[in-house]
């Protein structure tokens, strides 16, 4: 199970970076290790700010999978979803330790850090240009006592599409491509996933390349989370896409309230 640091790790990760030649140079990545851990130091800023690779709960992968623009990764909140600030899709995770060192000064320290683990952590809030030249309030989270990061993230929700969708009882998961070459057939899933992370429904859209048409179904799955049975949505003229990889990353973020709206209906009874 992922955890935050503990007092010796944090100990360990400081003494690295204190005493690896490597981290001499400001800004220097390291990602090549065959079994890579998530206390391994990934870069150190010039001020001396320390990326730590991380997980779930902390470090870069956290950044990276709970507030980058791209990440499909949603939080419960009692019944309803999360909507988690995120940055918009021009900064990459690349721009991560840039912006957390231009938020690392101490006239942005807060001092009267009300949060619950106030003992763990200090948080500094301050400006940073997301989109052209406005800037916007950045939070940035570190160990207390330390320069090793915890978390990074934008104030506003603004950037994150979901965000007016936080009611809606489904969200979607990951999207899977096969494609079937002698066929010339290919076929995306749409899984959709309720607040406790079971599989509820699945939109398939079978793409037959001959005929140049799009067939979807919708999949109701039972709360074991087998197919009980599906339902004809209709079908369309084909949709080109160059490749299985675009079309994947299409129907991850495109669209579908059509979709969206029909599964309502179906909890509704309104479709038999």
């Amino acid at each position: 199970m992922d955890t935050n640091l503990t007092e010796i790790e944090i100990e360990k990760i400081e003494y690295e970076a204190r005493t690896n030649p490597i981290f001499k140079i400001s800004g220097l990545r390291v990602f090549s290790k065959s079994n890579p851990d998530f206390r391994d130091i990934i870069a150190i800023s010039d001020k001396g700010l320390i990326l730590i690779r991380g997980n779930s709960k902390t470090g870069y992968l956290h950044i990276k999978e709970r507030h980058d623009f791209w990440t499909i990764k949603r939080y419960s909140d009692g019944d309803k979803f999360q909507a988690q600030s995120k940055f918009p899709k021009e900064i990459l995770p690349i721009d991560y330790l840039k912006i957390a060192n231009k938020i690392y000064l101490q006239e942005n320290l807060v001092i009267k850090n009300e949060h619950k683990d106030a003992n763990q952590f200090e948080k500094y809030v301050g400006l940073y240009p997301l989109e052209g030249v406005i800037e916007e309030e950045i939070n940035l989270v570190l160990y207390k006592g330390t320069k090793i990061i915890h978390s990074l993230y934008p104030q506003n929700k603004k950037y994150n599409k979901d965000r007016n969708k936080i009611k809606y009882p489904y969200t979607r998961g990951e999207v899977k491509v096969e494609i079937n070459y002698k066929n010339q057939v290919n076929e995306i899933f749409v899984p959709f996933f309720n607040i406790d992370n079971k599989l509820k429904y699945g939109l398939v859209i079978k793409r037959f390349y001959d005929e140049k048409i799009e067939e979807w179904y919708v999949l109701i799955y039972d709360n074991d989370e087998e197919v009980k049975s599906f339902k004809p949505f209709g079908q369309k003229s084909l949709t080109f896409f160059e490749g299985g990889k675009f079309a994947k990353t299409t129907f991850q973020h495109c669209d579908l309230k059509i979709i969206e709206n029909y599964l309502l209906q179906i909890d509704s009874l309104q479709i038999d």
